[in-house]
């Protein structure tokens, strides 16, 4: 099959373009950074998020409560925005020292858009 200058022309920069596309979809994957901290009074987890890809991006907090007795239960936080820098807070109880129930273990869930 012979190709004319234009049609070899028109394939080079169906090539190119396809690369920058990709190319700019790439960075736009950004990675987001991830804090989180136990309140002083060990009642409430805190999960904060900045970056993101996408306004879509979103993130929650997921804290692990531990009873007197060592029971363990999952309290998560409210979805918010990852891009806007939120904080997301989970609490286990609201009196520590009559419950005896307080903050075990704090991480964070993420969910970027597919």
């Amino acid at each position: 099959m012979k190709l004319n200058k234009f049609t070899a022309t028109a394939i080079g920069v169906g090539v190119v373009l396809s690369g920058t596309v990709i190319g700019v979809a790439t960075p736009a994957m950004a990675a987001s950074t991830c804090s989180t901290r136990i309140s002083a009074d060990r009642s409430t987890g805190y999960a904060k998020c900045t970056g993101g890809n996408t306004r879509l991006s979103e993130h929650r907090v997921k804290v692990v409560c531990i009873g007197p007795r060592g029971d363990k239960a999952n309290v998560y936080g409210k979805w918010v925005s990852t891009r806007h820098g939120e904080t997301s807070k989970a609490v286990c109880t609201t009196d520590t020292r009559s419950s005896g129930v307080e903050v075990y273990r704090v991480t964070v869930e993420t969910e970027e858009p597919v």
